[in-house]
């Protein structure tokens, strides 16, 4: 190999200039260090940097740059030089992966070891990520790269690395951590070569928590000069809003917030984190939530009092100068799902991983904590655990309903409670009789007979099917305007709206009659006279009872009830094993003793255990196994762009684009208001898979989008969102 052989990174830039090797690595390894210095891993950080693009010292990648090759893996190589450096040293295994799956994704160490010692054995033939031909080939191309790259590093010693820790979900958390900072690195790197403003999209740093501390005063004041609540309820929540700010002060660590729903922990957790950051130089805030709705609001509210809120989750709509933002999580406040923010923590790849290192020396405030798959709660909070103690993350679990992980065997877990003497705050806020009616079935019909009658109320119901029953027959005894449908069938824009005209019939004291699913349940601010909740499980009937008699006064009513039902009632196995551990506690019973939550807790947990296959993927240091194991939302759905005319953007546009162009990033985005996730098998009897942009239209590619077919466009309606016919044999909670 050309002793004089200048080596290059990436083609020519869109000025014309070709950045080497040399001035990559020194450039991803500046702002991997950096990055690392956050999570106490500044120079191993800077190691993975400076090495991750070693096989790019090797004429096979020059040859991919000027065209003539294809099908070459340079990250192998990168991994092979520091298996040679290290042999094997416990300590480099870490970036060893990360190294080596900065672009195809993490594989374990001991997974890929064999390849990379390979690369010296004449008699073997390494094989590269993803079937490819390694970059680096032999013991001769290995030696030649290490020339160039010391020719270019004359000065590089390979620093001293500390070893992972030893449990292996802990491990594989520290080796994310530090693909993370890699990959981040990288991909800020590349972009700023080509366009040197980058940053000022991809990062802000406007964070001010005095200032912003003012702004929630000024805020939360207005409120309590406007509230209609009586005198006792806005004590509490002042005594919620002042101890959650004087906690804000304690030493970082693992808390949990239990207060009764109407006691604003909203604008609380806010308190918490502000102060907490001001405390303890925090770099930012980010709030995570189980539902779209919730993220919704929590958007809307937060808004007021801040700025700059990154909405991140998978139907988001974000502008073009935010895309860049939500990748990086490089804003000061971030609203997400559960689902985007612990499926990360068990990723295998580049794209999901690069924001892990801002979750570290942040306050991450986790609202209705109970929405935690039990299939995945030990190792989920085993991940917390971790944060809290080596990555100086603050985590607070909220909600109302308190879960009692420490019931669980598998686990260890010992939070530090906000309100310590919650449970005199239950009992004096209690706003509602419960009515158990679980003696025998009800008829769906008899719920909306007895609802015609009463003019502020609602039904949640656990299924689909029982919702639009109900509707159904509501609709024929009441004025049409005053019925209302709230589900995810629904797209986002649809069910904002529906939302709002409730709100302004609650206000105005009009009639209003409301069918919704559980999205209704944990944290949309509504407040009515009566409720009628199917037997679900016990939080869902606190959170149902949450949304009744909000701001105290004469007692409101809670019913729950089972409905008639020859089929399942419940979504799935586990709904219903929580609804059966409700009636098995013996109703009547009080849901506003802190108690009885905790005693339900302990019997739904009793000999529960995380599931197997995921247990065996981390034990095996599956990364890849993990990540396919690890998900909150068992069937994802496919996404259906429908037709709804409130949106402010046009389905015929978009529509049209889509079918001409394929699905495109940026279209999802722009369709993301319109956007209903879909769970029935027969949908591609009424609706077409749109293939992504680029893939022939003889495939689909596996895009998961869906438009309607135009002669069945009339399946999205103003009154009952995307129904299809005889899909009433699939069901979901949502």
């Amino acid at each position: 190999m050309d002793d004089d052989m200048i080596y290059y990174a990436k083609s020519p830039n869109s000025q014309g200039y070709q950045q080497t090797v040399k001035e990559h690595l020194l450039a991803v390894a500046e702002f991997a260090q950096r990055f690392g210095a956050t999570i106490g891993l500044d120079a191993t950080a800077e190691l993975a940097g400076q090495t991750h693009d070693f096989g790019k010292y090797s004429q096979a990648f020059q040859e991919v740059l000027s065209g003539t090759r294809i099908g070459i893996d340079h990250a192998m190589g990168g991994a092979c030089y520091l298996e040679a450096v290290y042999r094997g040293s416990v300590g480099a295994r870490p970036v060893i992966e990360a190294v080596n799956g900065h672009h195809n994704g993490l594989v374990a160490y001991d997974e890929i070891r064999s390849e990379l010692h390979a690369v010296a054995d004449p008699r073997k033939r390494p094989c590269g990520n993803g079937g490819k031909t390694p970059a680096i080939e032999d013991k001769e191309q290995l030696q030649a790269a290490n020339a160039a790259f010391r020719k270019d590093f004359p000065s590089f010693k390979p620093p001293m690395l500390s070893a992972p820790p030893i449990a292996e979900l802990e491990s594989m958390l520290y080796t994310r951590m530090l693909f993370s900072c890699l990959v981040d690195a990288d991909y800020t790197a590349s972009a700023l070569n080509d366009d040197s403003t980058y940053l000022d999209r991809a990062e802000n740093n406007s964070f001010d928590p005095q200032a912003l501390l003012k702004k929630l005063t000024e805020y939360r004041d207005g409120i309590r000069q406007s509230s209609t609540a009586d005198r006792i309820l806005n004590t509490y929540r002042d005594r919620v809003f002042e101890q959650c700010g004087k906690m804000g002060d304690e030493p970082e660590g693992l808390y949990t917030l239990t207060a009764p729903t109407g006691t604003g922990k909203t604008l609380a957790l806010l308190h918490f984190a502000l102060r907490h950051c001001l405390k303890h130089g925090k770099q930012r805030i980010i709030m995570v939530l189980p539902f779209l709705t919730l993220a919704e609001q929590s958007a809307e509210v937060y808004s007021k009092i801040i700025p700059d809120v990154l909405i991140d989750h998978s139907q988001s709509d974000l502008p073009e100068d935010a895309w860049e933002l939500a990748a990086r999580w490089s804003a000061p406040i971030i609203i997400t799902t559960s689902v985007r923010f612990f499926e990360s923590l068990f990723s295998d790849r580049p794209a999901a991983c690069r924001k892990l290192h801002n979750i570290a020396n942040s306050v991450v405030l986790f609202d209705e904590a109970q929405s935690l798959p039990a299939d995945l709660t030990s190792v989920t909070l085993q991940a917390v655990n971790e944060l809290c103690s080596r990555y100086h993350t603050t985590m607070v679990f909220s909600t109302a309903t308190q879960p009692d992980f420490s019931a669980r065997k598998d686990l260890t877990w010992k939070p530090r409670e906000i309100l310590p003497e919650s449970g005199e705050m239950f009992r004096a806020l209690q706003r509602v009789k419960v009515e158990w009616r679980l003696g025998e079935d009800t008829p769906l019909e008899t719920i909306a007979e007895e609802m015609s009658g009463q003019d502020s109320v609602c039904a949640i119901v656990n299924l689909r099917r029982h919702a639009r029953q109900i509707v159904g027959r509501l609709s024929e005894l009441c004025p049409k305007d005053t019925v209302f449908y709230l589900t995810t069938d629904l797209c986002p824009a649809h069910r904002s709206k529906q939302i709002k005209r409730i709100r302004e019939r609650l206000k105005n004291s009009l009639p209003c009659r409301v069918v919704a699913t559980q999205c209704i349940e944990a944290g949309v601010d509504l407040d009515f006279r009566t409720m009628y909740r199917a037997l679900a499980p016990l939080d869902a009937i606190i959170q149902a009872a949450g949304r009744c008699n909000r701001n105290g006064g004469a007692m409101g009513r809670v019913t729950v009830f089972c409905p008639a039902d020859p089929r399942m009632p419940y979504p799935d196995q586990w709904y219903s094993n929580a609804a059966v551990t409700v009636r098995e506690m013996g109703p009547p019973f009080s849901i506003h003793d802190p108690e009885n939550v905790r005693e339900y807790y302990r019997r739904l947990f009793h000999g529960k255990k995380d599931k197997q296959k995921l247990r065996a993927a981390i034990d095996s240091r599956s990364f890849a196994q993990t990540a396919a194991e690890y998900r909150l939302i068992d069937n994802a759905g496919a996404q259906v762009i429908v037709p709804y005319s409130g949106a402010d953007v046009s389905y015929t546009s978009i529509a049209k684009r889509m079918r001409d162009e394929g699905v495109t990033h940026a279209l999802l985005k722009e369709a993301a208001p319109i956007t209903v996730t879909c769970f029935a098998k027969n949908l591609e009897a009424y609706a077409e898979e749109i293939p992504f942009a680029g893939h022939g239209r003889t495939q689909t590619a596996g895009s998961g989008v869906f438009l309607l077919c135009p002669q069945y466009t009339d399946l999205y309606s103003d009154e009952l969102g995307l129904h299809l016919p005889q899909e009433d044999n699939f069901e979901s909670i949502f």
